[in-house]
């Protein structure tokens, strides 16, 4: 089905704006949904449900933040790619997994979740399957979210990533103060046991 019937019929835009917009596009060039998007004749929630209509995508208007994959992806790609290309990966649980101590792939980790890739464009596959290779997701479901839902996400994840970082580094110079603390103990107590004899060899 085309986008500009689904727009009509579904969302009642105008028939002369539809047909300025086709014929802009075909004089510049360009997708009729930014077209209409850009001249304020559809709003952005309005053109991705249509899109899920056409491209038959679940349309998530809001994401579930708890869900974010930000230590699973951070090191592995830039945030710079995934703001270019308006994406974002994430693992929601999957409701038919087995229950705990009980495993449907010997490691319990591919039954556990479903990989989700929240995207703007559902015609920039080339873009999806690059981050699905880059992060070897083994399957993925595909829905389409607002750019203020994934940009919200996409800087979520890099943020919880840094943050477990800085938290690493932190426990590590810990480790370090308490390992100095056990070594100057051990001096002191060096210092403390060899002092009696010192002044034993004095006396003699």
């Amino acid at each position: 089905m085309e986008l500009a019937h689904i727009l009509k019929h579904r969302f009642g835009i105008a028939e002369d704006q539809l047909a300025d917009a086709g014929h802009l596009q075909q004089e510049k060039g360009g997708r009729l949904g930014d077209i209409l998007l850009q001249r304020e004749a559809v709003t952005e929630v309005q053109l991705l449900e249509a899109l899920s209509i056409q491209y038959e995508i679940p349309f998530w208007p809001e994401l579930p933040m708890e869900n974010i994959m930000g230590d699973q992806f951070a090191h592995k790609i830039s945030i710079q790619f995934l703001k270019r290309h308006n994406m974002v990966p994430m693992a929601v649980p999957n409701p038919t997994a087995p229950q705990t101590g009980t495993s449907g792939d010997g490691d319990g980790h591919a039954s556990d979740s479903v990989y989700i890739i929240a995207t703007n464009d559902p015609s920039n596959f080339n873009a999806v399957d690059d981050l699905a290779r880059i992060l070897a997701l083994p399957a993925y479901k595909l829905v389409l979210s607002t750019r203020q839902a994934i940009l919200a996400a996409i800087n979520l994840a890099f943020d919880l990533s840094q943050d477990s970082a800085q938290q690493l580094v932190q426990d590590m110079e810990d480790e370090s103060d308490i390992i100095n603390q056990i070594e100057d103990a051990a001096d002191l107590l060096e210092d403390t046991s060899d002092a009696p004899i010192i002044k034993l060899v004095n006396h003699v």
